[in-house]
């Protein structure tokens, strides 16, 4: 259940406590074969402190019967009669490298829900930056994931390289949501190409002036 869409205590009651008591045994293969129900909570510092209370009754039941697994952003926000009784286990960024100055981790911060995608990310960026004019609308048509991830992307990529400027966050700032709407794929096809030009452009200036 994610917290921070159901986050009073009636939710806690109306969703979790039921299916508590609800019979699973017609569905296991042996039903004399016990296996611990698990509830998991994603967000879960957005409760309400009343809510996350009744919680407690939960870890008072045997562990081989429920699991109760909290995913939060910040453990301040748990309330301490919780926290005392909960393994924490910390999930930092993952840590960059000595000198790694790779373009994934600096777009994507660190998140560790980026890693599992980042080949793809990677194979993105390089191509956004190495691409012949006439492999952009090509790749546009098989790309993977929707155009308002590559705009995102390419906003990312030219922040990080210094090369983002007015009139292409004000190009961008129109194309993101026009993309949302799912309309004009051959016009936002055509803008993505114009951005791609001027990015290639500006970074080949860059890397010039570097030399």
């Amino acid at each position: 259940m994610n917290a921070a869409d159901e986050r009073s205590l009636e939710s806690i009651r109306q969703k979790i406590f039921p299916f508590l008591r609800a019979s699973w045994s017609p569905l296991q293969i042996n039903p004399e074969q016990k296996a611990p129900r698990f509830i998991i909570l994603d967000e879960c510092e957005t409760l309400t402190d009343a809510a996350q209370l009744s919680l407690q009754t939960i870890l008072d039941r045997d562990p081989k019967d429920v699991c109760v697994i909290l995913i939060c952003n910040s453990q301040s926000r748990i309330h301490p009669k919780l926290r005392q009784r909960l393994l924490r286990i910390r999930y930092d960024p993952p840590s960059r490298f000595i000198g790694d100055t790779s373009a994934f981790h600096s777009i994507t911060r660190g998140d560790l829900r980026c890693e599992g995608r980042r080949q793809e990310t990677e194979e993105r960026l390089w191509f956004y930056l190495n691409c012949h004019p006439g492999e952009v609308r090509p790749f546009l048509e098989k790309a993977h994931v929707d155009m308002n991830t590559i705009l995102t992307d390419i906003l990312l990529l030219m922040n990080l390289l210094y090369i983002l400027d007015e009139p292409i966050i004000t190009l961008l700032n129109h194309t993101i949501p026009l993309a949302s709407s799912g309309l004009f794929p051959d016009k936002i096809n055509d803008i993505i190409e114009d951005i791609l030009t001027s990015l290639k452009v500006k970074f080949e200036e860059q890397t010039l002036r570097k030399e």
